[in-house]
């Protein structure tokens, strides 16, 4: 059986952090940061932040709906009216990498991080967190541009990032959205680490971390790369209830059914991913298409 790609995948990042690739870190940048609040935090039953609800539609456009063409035109309108959230900052940073385009990648990180100086001294835990955020981009660009030989220039803002999420959870250690991300950092980390614990390392998402989409997907990727099917499959199917229109959703439970060897099923779901196909990332949906087309056979899959 072939063994379905993932959905992140690049050049080793560096020893400890030599465990992380670059993909990876923009990944957790674009997933793992990118947590919306607005009157009725998503997250948070108490303590509620307030974010421009442009900013939040892009935020859900991207993650919840999975349509990444909406979310890019959508960021463009939360920055023309919202340019002090850095959260809107640290989406256009992820659809810059998305692009290829470390440099406009680099320049929006730099924007989440003045924005989140902006909050020191207002709302400290996510102030430490998109500090955390922006160190995470300018090491993913470090590494996109010159390659593995430069971990030792990254390496200090990696031990930044983990430094600032310390610093949030001597604010708060169960705050949903700081559990979402350190939970995706345990869990990325454990994905490269072959002599990690991943129960462990997914405690901070089991625990505390929302939006369920988001919560679930991480746990299902964690599983699905220790080829652990039962629970992936467990996993997705639960982040499928808050997100049932999400085609990379669709698509991570093909991955996890093709790993089971259900392939019928598996084939299904790649199908259900293709159906949206307009509205996926370009770079992901040749993917898709190529597995489509791998598990089918030769043969290519159908299309909406």
């Amino acid at each position: 059986m072939k063994r379905p790609l993932k959905l992140t995948s690049a050049p080793i990042f560096a020893p400890i952090f030599t465990s992380i690739s670059a993909s990876l870190l923009a990944a957790l940048v674009s997933v793992a940061t990118a947590m919306p609040s607005f009157a009725a935090d998503p997250f948070r039953t108490s303590n509620a932040r307030a974010i421009g609800s442009e900013t939040q539609k892009a935020f859900e456009l991207m993650f919840k709906e999975g349509n990444y063409v909406e979310a890019v035109k959508q960021i463009d309108k939360a920055i023309g009216t919202e340019a002090d959230e850095p959260l809107v900052f640290a989406l256009r940073a992820s659809t810059f990498y998305a692009k290829e385009d470390y440099l406009g990648m680099q320049v929006a990180g730099k924007r989440v991080r003045r924005n989140a100086e902006a909050l020191q001294g207002k709302d400290n835990l996510r102030a430490y967190l998109y500090l955390a955020a922006s160190d995470l981009i300018e090491a993913g660009y470090i590494v996109k541009t010159e390659g593995v030989s430069s971990a030792p220039r990254a390496l200090p803002l990696v031990q930044s990032v983990f430094d600032n999420i310390k610093k949030a959870q001597d604010i708060d250690p169960n705050d949903p959205e700081l559990n979402l991300i350190k939970g995706y950092i345990d869990m990325l980390i454990a994905s490269v680490l072959p002599l990690s614990d991943l129960e462990s390392a997914l405690a901070s998402l089991k625990q505390y971390a929302a939006p369920d989409y988001l919560k679930w997907r991480g746990i299902a990727l964690a599983y699905r790369d220790a080829r652990i099917a039962a629970p992936a499959l467990e996993a997705v199917n639960k982040a499928l209830v808050s997100a049932p229109n999400n085609p990379e959703l669709h698509y991570l439970k093909g991955q996890v059914l093709w790993m089971g060897n259900n392939v019928p099923e598996a084939k299904k779901q790649f199908e259900l991913a293709l159906s949206k196909a307009k509205q996926l990332n370009p770079s992901l949906l040749s993917e898709i298409r190529e597995q489509c087309r791998n598990i089918s056979g030769g043969v290519a899959c159908p299309e909406k």
